[in-house]
């Protein structure tokens, strides 16, 4: 058996440390709150309640059924594939979907444990990387601290709940050993695939992360002294290697962008005077510990231990590196801070948005940026015997203590009861799906912003950023609450919308009576043309605009009852349903329009006699199409808007990895020798 050398001992040794300290100080916190399994709460809270579970159960779901593209859980119907992308994309996620259900809930919590360990152990990785000619005692006292410093960091604890960013905090220290890779050795795969990773898992903070990306690049190649035509060979390795983990994302990437595009939030631009948010002496109070966590519009959580501070402004003062490395590095971190502390700046930063409630989602990058140069510190500062420990210890406990503190005094965490309180009940209530091809359901217990995601049934509540401009006006018209503006909607129920919507059985606010709605309308059927110029946004009043919207789809001027009963005569009959691929045959005594209560979203298509029909928008959010008089048979195919493309692009990506890889690993010649 061969015997590890010395170096290889201690580089596992603070690789496992790494990896080992922070997943303890989580796991003590776990124990002291009481999060399950070690207590009745859950870190399913805040956003975590509302958002991230029920769209990881819906998510588990549709990967069960093979239906990843479009749900019907939520707002008559949505793009999953985009929301996915924004919300559940982490590849680690297919280890909560193995856990069966009942077990789900600590499998969450698990992972977010997973993370951070992780998150300590790729910092550390980078730090062995990017030292490895490093004196081992430094490396074996400073680099398990500030890896726990960095996985510990103010911001993974105050945004512990946002389970979309934990991805892209742990892999941006591979993001960044990879451009640094790139820079020292002209080697592009672990940029590459890193980033692509990144991306992929949660592309909104990657957003962040490419600008940051780039930055650090332009950093690395000015600091040292080369020619230009160096630097250009530099940037255009750079160039190759984001554009391809880019285009390997871009299946997702694409369709992502589309969907978003369709928000209010894509319609916001920046008419304010630029402005200081933050003043510096509030800034610097988020650098100490056992800070309050800042969720609601307040300061950026910034902390990551004093020490490290410390060491970061004692590189600066007293360290060995050059004046040029200095002027580079001063120069970044302000701008990371000034950014940071303007409207214009947290404007760029966030997409071409301002964003909702919580506060400065970049100043990861600032924690990272601080830490880097504290690495720096510690390799180019001269430090007595005995104070690289004492300090590696100070850094340790630091960031243990006040994690430990803030989760388990001011971390969100809700009770596992209330999150689940209804399993039983939803059991019986989503089993009525069961027996049709398709219907809708409703509880009249409004405020439930995502539990048809959560609970698996196909309803009208809904909240996501990904939500459409569209979807939220057209309910907003109709008189629906709110949760959060721009991005949900909860469904008030009225005769009219659930005839329309076909919301055939209703949950009583207990949560065991069910009635049936004998008034429900199949997912299509035919109505007059006068929808198709019917603008909900006249009517002050929801009421109104459901009365016009009534008058406009119906056939006769007959009472409610009887112009029911000639819709669902002219209804489509469902034959075939899957949730991309729907199919019927309706009966028209007369031409008209074929109205729908699927949304439009540029996703749907129409196929009348096998032949394609042209798809058009009525009252602002439902896809129609003309038909004419007699017996139809009808197809509806959805397909998310921008994902061939994507595919396309995706697969170019690949390849272009593929032949990257061989270029700097020989793969192909490793496979012919295997083989």
């Amino acid at each position: 058996m061969k015997t590890l050398s010395k170096d290889k001992k201690i580089k596992y040794l603070i690789l496992a440390f790494s990896f080992v300290i922070p997943c303890f100080a989580v796991l003590i916190s776990y124990i002291i709150r009481g999060i399950e399994p070690f207590g009745g709460r859950t870190l399913c809270s805040m956003d975590g309640f509302s958002q991230y579970y029920p769209m990881l159960m819906n998510m588990d779901e549709a990967l069960s059924k093979g239906e990843v593209f479009y749900s019907f859980h939520g707002a008559l119907g949505f793009n999953l594939w985009a929301q996915s992308a924004y919300y559940t994309n982490s590849p680690l996620w297919l280890l909560v979907y193995m856990i069966p259900h009942e077990w789900q809930i600590e499998a969450i919590h698990f992972l977010i444990m997973l993370k951070i360990g992780l998150s300590g152990f790729f910092f550390s990785l980078r730090l062995l990387r990017k030292y490895e000619n490093t004196d081992e005692n430094k490396a074996l006292k400073f680099f398990p601290a500030l890896s726990t410093a960095w996985a510990l960091s103010g911001y993974m604890i105050a945004f512990i709940n946002q389970f979309m960013w934990t991805d892209v905090i742990m892999l941006l220290p591979l993001v960044v050993l990879g451009i640094e890779e790139l820079v020292k050795n002209k080697k592009l795969t672990v940029y590459i695939v890193s980033l692509f990773l990144s991306i992929w898992s949660c592309f909104y903070l990657s957003f962040m992360v490419c600008i940051f990306s780039v930055l650090y690049f332009l950093f690395l190649i000015l600091k040292e002294k080369m020619e230009n035509k160096q630097r250009f060979s530099y940037c255009l390795c750079f160039g190759v290697g984001s554009l391809t983990a880019g285009a390997m994302a871009a299946v997702s990437l694409i369709p992502t962008a589309k969907a978003l595009s369709l928000t209010l939030a894509s319609e916001a631009g920046f008419n304010e005077a630029i402005e200081i948010k933050y003043t510096l002496g509030r800034l610097l109070m988020r650098l100490l510990p056992f800070q309050k966590i800042s969720l609601e519009y307040g300061e950026p959580n910034l902390y990551c231990t004093l020490i490290a501070v410390v060491l970061m402004l004692f590189y600066f003062a007293f360290g060995k590196a050059s004046k040029r490395e200095k002027l580079l590095y001063f120069g970044f971190v302000t701008f990371m801070f000034l950014s940071m502390c303007t409207n214009i700046g947290e404007y760029l930063w966030h997409g071409f948005h301002f964003p909702n409630q919580l506060p400065a989602r970049q100043s990861f990058l600032v924690i990272f940026l601080m830490l880097t140069i504290a690495a720096e510190g510690t390799q180019k500062l001269d430090f007595r015997k005995g104070a690289a420990t004492f300090l590696s210890a100070v850094i340790i406990s630091g960031a243990s203590l006040s994690a430990v503190y803030q989760i388990i005094s001011q971390v969100w965490a809700a009770r596992v009861d209330s999150l689940q309180r209804y399993e039983s009940s939803m059991e019986e209530f989503t089993a009525l799906d069961d027996e049709d091809i398709f219907s809708r359901l409703a509880w009249t217990d409004e405020k439930k912003n995502n539990y048809p995601q959560q609970y698996n049934y196909n309803g009208i509540c809904y909240y996501s950023s990904t939500m459409s401009g569209d979807a939220y006006e057209f309910f907003q018209n109709l008189g629906m609450e709110r949760y959060a503006k721009n991005v949900s909607t909860r469904y008030n129920q009225s005769d009219i919308l659930n005839a329309i919507f076909g919301i055939k059985y209703i949950l009583e606010e207990d949560g065991e009576t069910i009635t049936v709605n004998e008034n429900a309308l199949p997912l299509a059927f035919l109505s007059d043309e006068a929808v198709l110029g019917v603008n909900l946004s006249d009517y002050k009043k929801g009421e109104e605009a459901q009365e016009a919207l009534w008058d406009s789809v119906v056939l006769s001027k007959n009472d409610f009852d009887t112009q029911v009963s000639e819709l669902k005569a002219n209804g489509i009959n469902l034959t075939y349903f899957d949730t991309d691929k729907i199919k019927g045959n309706i009966t028209c005594y007369r031409d008209g329009v074929l109205l729908t209560s699927l949304p439009y979203d540029g996703g749907w298509r129409i196929f009348i006699d096998g032949e394609e029909a042209e798809t058009t928008k009525a009252a602002g959010y439902l896809t129609c199409a003309e038909i004419t008089e007699g017996r139809h048979e009808v197809e509806f195919r959805y397909t998310v808007p921008g994902i061939e493309l994507g595919a396309a692009l995706s697969l170019v990506g690949i390849i272009c990895l593929v032949v990257i890889m061989n270029y700097e690993l020989g793969i192909m010649n490793w496979i012919k020798k295997k083989m």
